[in-house]
């Protein structure tokens, strides 16, 4: 049973208020979800962020559905941040900074298309994505990251340099949790989560947004991730190595790599990849999307380009290249996202998606 407080329609308060609020409920109210109605839930957690708060996660759900509903496990962008000056008051490399439960739980209602205050001029979050899920009959779990980790740390068994920072990182962590929700009853009753949607644990789909498309492939590395249906990654930068090159010029970035991955494993950085995996021969779910930009302004193009040319190796799966400066497609294009959503669920690429000039989509 869910026993959280009702927000009243109409009442919408700023991210930073949003953030502060013990229990919030609401209708998604997303202009681009036409036919369906569905309603948002945040959950709190015991899993502390850096600065001691728990973190939250946000369920979205639909208020009608005919039976189990598919599960989209949606990671989002932005997560990456670390102190330069080695306290939380201090500076950090982002500011506002990210290490924090207000920032990311404002990321998530910029993901749902729901929020007031931009967070990243780069990024266009509509909502389109989350509204073409809810309009599918999905079920969306969004975590909240505040562990500027890129997904990749998991307390007590891949650890951030706790001796230089001294708090822990735990990205992978909520990542895994939420995979648990759709399949252990006992931990999510344990945690409070209960939906008024049967949950089909044979239909879980793990979606990646900029950095969060690393969390998919840090799932999928786990060992301890259900079978997972599917896929999906928008502009991830998944190979890391440009960004340790001595020949490159991402000195600040590696600064942050070497505080999350720890300094000596930073030579083997890309066997934390989807390319690592496909050419190590994983097995990987039946449907693997990819979109992506060859004039995206935020990543290099070696982090990209040579997973979307592995990907598009394999079979079933869709890898369309948008050929546009931009970064994250899947939010801010409804047609695109309605026709990401229908590959997920059918591993049909619809006609004017497929194996076009324009796009360089592939579907095999």
């Amino acid at each position: 049973m869910v026993l959280l407080l009702t927000l009243l329609v109409g009442c919408w308060p700023n991210d930073a208020d949003r953030a502060s609020l013990d229990f919030t409920q609401l209708p998604y109210d997303n202009e681009y979800l036409t036919d369906a109605t569905a309603t948002v839930t945040f959950f709190d957690t015991d899993l502390p962020c850096p600065t001691g708060e728990g973190t939250r996660f946000a369920a979205v759900y639909p208020d009608a559905s005919d039976g189990p509903a598919p599960v989209a496990i949606v990671l989002h962008s932005g997560a990456f941040d670390y102190l330069i000056e080695g306290s939380l008051d201090g500076a950090h490399y982002y500011n506002p900074p990210r290490l924090d439960r207000g920032w990311a739980v404002s990321k998530v209602w910029e993901t749902l298309g729901l929020s007031l205050d931009e967070i990243d001029a780069s990024e266009e979050n509509l909502g389109t994505l989350p509204a073409a899920l809810a309009e599918a009959g999905f079920v969306q779990l969004y975590p909240a990251n505040c562990w500027g980790d890129l997904w990749h740390n998991e307390q007590g068994v891949q650890d951030n340099d706790y001796e230089q920072e001294s708090f822990s990182r735990n990205g992978r962590t909520i990542a895994g949790w939420m995979t648990q929700l759709v399949t252990d009853e006992a931990f999510a009753s344990d945690r409070g989560f209960s939906v008024p949607v049967e949950l089909d644990p044979s239909q879980i789909f793990l979606i990646g947004l900029g950095e969060g498309g690393r969390g998919v492939t840090e799932l999928l590395l786990r060992g301890q991730t259900p079978d997972i249906a599917g896929v999906l990654l928008d502009s991830v930068p998944d190979d890391l190595a440009p960004y340790v090159d001595p020949l490159t010029t991402f000195s600040d970035i590696e600064v942050g790599l070497e505080r999350i991955y720890g300094a000596k494993n930073l030579a083997n950085i890309s066997d934390w990849s989807m390319r690592a995996l496909i050419e190590g021969g994983a097995a990987l779910p039946p449907r693997v999307g990819l979109v992506w930009s060859d004039g995206d302004p935020r990543l290099p193009l070696d982090t990209i380009a040579p997973t979307a040319d592995a990907i598009s190796q394999l079979p079933g799966a869709w890898v369309s290249n948008q050929r546009s400066t931009g970064h994250i497609f899947l939010n801010a294009d409804p047609e695109l996202a309605a026709a990401a959503v229908s590959y997920l669920l059918t591993g049909d690429i619809s006609a004017d998606e497929a194996d076009t000039d324009e796009t360089d989509d592939t579907g095999q």
